[in-house]
């Protein structure tokens, strides 16, 4: 229900840590009691309404076990969003590494030792889910005050719930290219573009990774005199690490494929690069939507996404079935640019773009030149070149920028250190 962001503006706004130990227990009693209920209530009502729905999935056991690991990794919600604002990455990071290694062990063991099949990777989802959230639980408990406020609860509603409409939005327009091939092309089409998707995709590991690390720092020195000048800072940072990775994941796509993909979804390659532009532009959208979040305008956030997926749809409606593929990268590209433009618009932000328009254009005239046009036939000597673009490339970003190198290499030290 979008609380975990009322979570994060407001934690800042309480007057001490009492306050925000009341704050999380406050919104950890409903999040939790609402949990209870809802998912007994789709426990209860679930067969009768995919049978109504006509669903060729069978509610028991598949979408039943769906909704208890549902269950159990909403509570960790709080938690996560807890740590951001402490700022303590590396426990939150160590968490996330062995959740992610206990998924993947059990589900080989499930899946492959006993022969679980399908099953057996919702299995694996479950039992890590129930195993992380008691411990998401317990973490709770250490730094929470149980304490019910319904007026707190009322405010913290009316800023989240408007929320929802655009996170369900949002979802179309990162789901809807896929259901238009699905419908109007072969399922090899639709295996190229997945496939060239999971790899442009990448890029969100480094997008969610750094949003969660400025979101709550905005939130922070929001409305301080520092806060324009910081802002700039690090969206012009964000910017250059977005592109350097979208340069790096286009421009080595082909010789990636040619190692590890089959012959007939090589050619995802021509791909890569033009979903790389939505990703790119959709990162851009988090920044500016962190920013109306704590300008508590949430209901432009839910219109902005809204509006983004009523285009994507229309224009995957209207195209997929003329242009094909390339036509589903546009509509992703062009809604999140309409979003971009909303959002920018919206928080009342008049900021140069001569930096950032040159730098998309020389990232974009390396990653078209070597993409399309660079054509060598051995294949490390393709890799070596492309090497050495990318990196005159990425030099040149800094450039622009004026992001020195040494201080990305001082920045990883100081990293390195801490931990």
């Amino acid at each position: 229900m979008c609380l975990n962001t009322y979570y994060l503006v407001y934690y800042y706004r309480q007057r001490n840590e009492k306050e925000q130990a009341q704050l999380l227990g406050n919104l950890s009693i409903f999040v939790i009691t609402f949990n209870i209920l809802f998912s007994g209530a789709v426990f209860i009502c679930g067969t009768k309404l995919f049978n109504a729905i006509g669903s060729n999935i069978e509610f028991y056991p598949y979408i039943a076990i769906g909704i208890a690991t549902n269950f159990f990794s909403i509570l960790s919600v709080l938690p996560m969003a807890l740590y951001r604002v402490q700022e303590r990455p590396l426990p939150l990071t160590m968490l996330n590494i062995f959740k992610g290694a206990s998924t993947f062990v059990l589900t080989l063991l499930l899946v492959v030792h006993y022969q679980y099949t399908a099953l057996g990777v919702l299995y694996a989802g479950l039992i890590v889910s129930a195993f992380f959230g008691v411990i998401f639980l317990c973490i709770t408990n250490k730094y929470v005050v149980w304490h019910i406020d319904k007026f707190q609860l009322a405010h913290a509603l009316r800023f989240s719930l408007p929320l929802m409409p655009g996170a369900l939005a949002y979802y179309c327009v990162s789901w809807s290219d896929r259901i238009f091939i699905d419908k109007y092309m072969n399922l090899n089409d639709l295996g190229i573009y997945s496939t060239a998707s999971t790899i442009a995709l990448l890029l969100n590991i480094v997008v969610q990774g750094s949003y969660k690390a400025f979101e709550p720092y905005f939130f922070r020195i929001y409305g301080t005199e520092q806060f324009w000048s910081e802002f700039v800072k690090i969206k012009d940072g964000y910017l250059f690490i977005l592109l350097s990775g979208a340069l790096c994941l286009s421009v080595f796509a082909k010789e990636f494929f040619e190692f590890f993909a089959g012959e007939e979804y090589r050619v995802a390659y021509l791909y890569v690069a033009p979903i790389l532009v939505g990703v790119v532009v959709s990162a851009m959208v988090l920044i500016y939507s962190t920013i109306l979040c704590a300008q508590d305008k949430t209901k432009m956030n839910s219109i902005i996404a809204i509006v983004g997926g009523a285009v994507s749809i229309g224009l995957n409606f209207i195209l997929v079935k003329r242009w094909g593929l390339l036509a589903a990268c546009f509509a992703s590209a062009t809604s999140m640019w309409i979003m971009l433009e909303l959002s920018e618009h919206g928080t009342g932000l008049k900021l140069s773009r001569k930096r950032s328009g040159l730098a998309v254009l020389l990232s974009g005239c390396c990653a078209i030149f070597s993409v399309y046009l660079l054509n060598v036939s051995n294949i490390w000597l393709s890799i070596l070149i492309k090497f050495v673009l990318v990196a005159i490339t990425i030099w040149g970003l800094t450039k622009i920028f004026r992001l020195p190198i040494h201080f990305f290499w001082r920045m990883a030290l100081d990293k390195i250190r801490n931990i």
